[in-house]
């Protein structure tokens, strides 16, 4: 019996960063099936100016993009938000070392997600880390 995740999340926003068009239209159909709000960004120049211009619950972050590596945009995230605030960000990527964890978050990354996305496994991350 497949779960329903129909409107499990309505109204978080999300920024979705990959520069993958098919993952990109994909995990935007996932989350907006979920209730949420998405943008989305192809660099990670474009996921930086997204982000200096609203507010996001949920950052969604490829690590190999363009114009700055999912790492670097992460933690100038971090910089900007310094601690007044603290923005889930959850790593989208592939292939990532056996460290790779471990560089992510050094990086300010709050979870890590192999692609292809696993919809259980990111419902778990924004149940457990935004409580909405």
């Amino acid at each position: 019996m497949q779960k329903s995740y129909e409107a499990l999340f309505p109204g978080v926003r999300v920024l979705l960063v990959e520069d993958y068009t098919l993952n990109r239209e994909l995990t935007t159909d996932i989350l907006h099936h979920m209730g949420c709000v998405v943008d989305s960004a192809v660099t990670g120049l474009d996921a930086l100016d997204q982000y200096k211009k609203k507010e996001y619950d949920l950052i969604l972050l490829d690590i190999l993009i363009p114009h700055k590596n999912g790492l670097e945009v992460a933690q100038e995230i971090r910089e900007m938000e310094g601690t007044k605030k603290h923005t889930l960000i959850i790593a989208l990527t592939a292939s990532l070392s056996v460290n790779g964890k471990e560089i992510c978050a050094k990086a300010g990354i709050d979870e890590y997600l192999s692609k292809p996305l696993q919809k259980d496994k990111l419902v778990a991350y924004i149940q457990q880390h935004l409580k909405k």
